[in-house]
């Protein structure tokens, strides 16, 4: 089963229910590449046969519903044969054309499948560099200095304000982050 959104068939069943008609199985799948999600019905044959004979009901026999549907079938057949045949034609004419194991393939057409999948690939969201929280800054300022750092000089090196500042000091001492050396000089515990 290949990923509608990048191409690559490996992917996982999320969720399997069967259809409100219950003729089919409605299976949600995730791409374990892309990690994009797409739904597929499987039915029988038998079952197949069932919906052509609803599709086409009319007010006739059993057996002309059902000559009906076999001719219906038949025709769609023939597309899907002529289609194959078409597939068929072009894979040989790649194969020619790939030579050799290992060798890129010389066909542009090839090539630009593949720039189109790379392009539709999702690429993870990337990650932004978390702020230090206010806390975390004037923590950082006590450590780098072993002797102590004032309150004034604390000011100065984060641009808060004296209210903010002995907010945090205050709690830090609390939770026994830092220590006071002497009256407003602090250093890491």
């Amino acid at each position: 089963m290949e990923c509608p959104h990048c191409g690559e068939s490996v992917n996982k069943v999320i969720d399997s229910r069967p259809t409100q008609d219950g003729i089919a199985i409605r299976r949600r799948r995730q791409c374990l590449v892309c990690t994009g999600r797409f739904n597929t019905y499987e039915s029988t044959e038998g079952q197949l046969v069932r919906i052509l004979m609803r599709k086409d009901a009319r007010p006739r026999s059993s057996i002309a519903s059902v000559r009906a549907v076999g001719e219906s079938m038949a025709n769609a057949l023939k597309t899907l044969t002529e289609e194959t045949e078409n597939l068929i034609v072009k894979v040989n004419e790649f194969e020619k054309s790939k030579g050799k194991a290992g060798k890129k393939p010389k066909h542009r057409a090839v090539a630009k499948v593949r720039a189109k999948r790379k392009e539709g690939m999702r690429k993870p969201p990337a990650r932004k560099a978390r702020k230090l929280t206010d806390t975390a800054q004037v923590l950082n300022v006590i450590k780098r200095h072993k002797k102590g750092v004032d309150l004034k000089k604390l000011g100065h090196r984060t641009g808060f304000k004296d209210d903010k500042i002995r907010g945090i000091v205050s709690r830090a001492c609390k939770t026994g982050k830092i220590k006071r050396v002497s009256r407003g000089v602090y250093i890491a515990a």
